[in-house]
């Protein structure tokens, strides 16, 4: 009879993982520098004439200044802080609500089912990033938590549709009827039995939902809906002002290539960090090992 499994510590063996341990090294490197760096650099400066403007990197300026005189270095610290914190806070949002909804749809079934799916799939195949701007232009609201929230209640269908398809498998084990037999109620089920045997799952479904959020801000700040640049500094934020300030077409790349390295490197640390628990908890992955 299969058990109940407890959420558990990161295995060893997963640090074997090639893929996970660059992933989660790259990761702890940019948190530390989104937490220790704006502190410890002392020129850390977000008004608009830091210095002079279109300035190369240089000595005074380790990665030069925008066509305004911001100090790109000081803008990319913070940028990089904004960025996780709108990413952390959708994630939050959006894994809540697709656990949720996933959960209580394929456990309850029936009306229930049908009510929650039809408001997901409705949700699901209007194009978020529209529904994005459309929330965000409409509410004129351009701070780091607004921007969280609106990316947060976008992104949550396609796990909940997820979810929803393992709850239905997985309910109908043994384990589980034994818990209902037991007298445990509908939400301690869930909770108790099938959320800990989707934790693998989860725990991918965490680190895609980061990476999404992250773009999704980066692109709503590049278009003008998202965190306002008058105000924050974001990875998006430094994208639009280099955008707007021609910096690809007059070749100032140090206004440009900096955050998008960040961001890249972020995203795609994320997506080797999902497939890596894929691979550690998926035998076929690991050639049967």
């Amino acid at each position: 009879m299969q058990k109940r499994r407890k959420l558990l510590l990161i295995p060893k063996e997963m640090f074997k993982i090639k893929k996970f341990t660059f992933s989660i090294s790259v990761l702890v490197v940019v948190i530390l520098v989104a937490l220790v760096g704006p502190p410890l650099y002392p020129k850390l400066n977000l008004s608009l004439y830091a210095g002079t403007p279109d300035t190369p990197p240089s000595n005074e300026f380790p990665l030069g200044t925008d066509r305004n005189g911001r100090d790109i270095l000081s803008h990319l610290l913070i940028g990089i802080r904004t960025s996780l914190y709108v990413g952390v806070i959708a994630t939050i949002i959006a894994l809540t609500i697709g656990i949720l909804v996933g959960s209580f749809a394929g456990f309850k079934g029936g009306v229930i089912d049908e009510i929650l799916m039809m408001i997901t799939n409705i949700i699901y195949t209007l194009p978020a990033i529209l529904l994005m701007i459309l929330i965000a232009s409409y509410l004129k609201e351009r701070s780091p938590l607004f921007v969280s929230i609106v990316i947060g209640v976008t992104s949550w269908p396609w796990l909940a549709r997820a979810v929803r398809a393992q709850i239905m498998s997985l309910k109908e084990r043994e384990f589980v009827q034994m818990s209902k037999m037991s007298g445990l109620k509908g939400y301690e089920i869930i909770f108790k039995d099938l959320l800990p045997n989707m934790a693998s799952y989860i725990f991918m479904s965490v680190a895609l939902l980061l990476s999404i959020s992250m773009l999704a801000e980066a692109g709503l700040s590049m278009i003008g809906a998202g965190i306002d640049p008058s105000t924050e500094s974001s990875l998006g934020v430094m994208l639009q002002r280099a955008q707007q300030g021609e910096a690809i077409r007059l070749g100032r790349w140090w206004c440009f290539v900096p955050p998008g390295i960040v961001l890249v490197l972020i995203t795609t640390s994320l997506l080797m960090l999902s497939t890596s628990i894929d691979e550690y908890f998926n035998p076929r992955l690991r050639g049967g090992k």
